[in-house]
């Protein structure tokens, strides 16, 4: 298992190091926001395996092969276990109704090994947590760069930021890779069942990727208001309570805070107002396309059943990808304070706007 996790990693860093050294000699072409976050993520996680050795190269690759057969048993099996069934029940066919409880039998089992095999990748993640927090202390102890900065910041970044960047980039990463790959999985179904269908919901789902970025291009600076004023306002309430000096106008910070959550609070309002009606306006589409493949013979009841179902599957995996993207643009603007701190060479890895 290991020498296959080891293969599957060499592999990605290869792929990784292709990216990064194309997009760097291509900066002036490429302008998408979620290009150049995802590629300051994979700088991120690239550091964290310097702290947490294995972190990649074990954690990250069990965690993409664990949702890539998860993705194939939730947007491919799943959809064709229903098709099974409804064939074995329309047509009193038991052998092929029993096929289709088995699929999903073996489905089951599969989530729960996958579930559990999961602990390797969160161990090191909270490992990650530990060994960040005292790289940062020690950066404090070996170099003056904090002198340039407010101290009351300073201990939201250490207290705060950390926790808020690695559970977030857990998020990106335990919600985009699944997504990623039923959605993925589902389409292949829908094309194996009908492909004019498979070719209207491919364009269908392209709005989300224009939704996510206009998402992104704001929801860093936003993000980056929220943080500071958080990590203040943490400071300013200690000493409040301790009857200490506080070096600056708490209540201030406060509004300035709540001014921001409520633009970042706008901003997911639009994101999955605009998308739900997306896809479910999409799925409307998928459902009059396919009365009309079955009233002219191309498909049949339950072949039907598992298209509609991995259609549905689908839609709303991409919109779950694509919210990971969004959160990762949120992301990024608390990597970007806590990254002051710790000896990330951007520039190896980063292209900057």
């Amino acid at each position: 298992m290991k020498s296959i996790l080891k293969k599957i990693s060499e592999i990605m860093d290869i792929l990784r190091s292709t990216l990064m050294n194309h997009l760097a000699s291509n900066r002036g072409h490429y302008e998408s926001k979620i290009l150049k976050d995802l590629l300051y993520l994979a700088t991120i996680l690239k550091y964290i395996e310097t702290l947490v050795p294995g972190f990649i190269k074990y954690g990250i690759t069990l965690l993409i092969v664990i949702f890539i057969v998860r993705g194939t048993v939730n947007g491919f099996a799943i959809p064709y276990s229903i098709t099974y069934i409804v064939d074995g029940l329309k047509n009193s066919l038991s052998e092929v109704f029993m096929r289709g409880v088995y699929l999903l039998i073996i489905s089951g089992i599969l989530f729960a090994i996958t579930e559990i095999l999961l602990m390797i990748y969160f161990k090191r993640l909270t490992r990650g947590i530990v060994v960040t927090k005292e790289k940062l202390l020690n950066s404090f102890g070996n170099s003056d760069r904090n002198n340039n900065h407010d101290p009351d910041d300073l201990v939201g970044r250490i207290a705060n930021d950390v926790d808020f960047v690695f559970w977030n980039i857990n998020g990106v990463i335990t919600t985009l890779l699944p997504n990623l790959f039923t959605s993925i999985m589902s389409v292949a179904a829908v094309y194996s069942f009908n492909h004019f269908i498979g070719i209207f919901i491919t364009i269908t789902m392209l709005p989300y990727i224009i939704y996510t970025e206009l998402y992104s291009r704001k929801a860093e600076t936003y993000r980056l208001t929220e943080r500071r004023t958080y990590s203040l306002s943490i400071s300013y309430i200690k000493n409040l309570i301790y009857g200490e000096k506080v070096n600056g106008d708490l209540f201030k910070v406060l509004r300035e805070w709540n001014i921001s959550v409520d633009k970042i609070l706008w901003l997911d309002r639009y994101f999955w107002s605009i998308s739900l009606t997306t896809a479910l306006g999409s799925l409307a589409g998928i459902a009059l396309l396919s009365s009309k493949e079955l009233n002219e013979g191309r498909i049949n009841i339950a072949t039907l059943s598992g298209l509609l179902s991995a259609s549905l599957t689908a839609h709303f995996s991409m919109v779950n990808t694509m919210w990971a993207l969004c959160v990762q643009g949120q992301t990024v603007a608390a990597i970007k304070r806590v990254a002051e701190y710790l000896d990330i060479r951007e520039k190896k890895y980063v292209i900057h706007r």
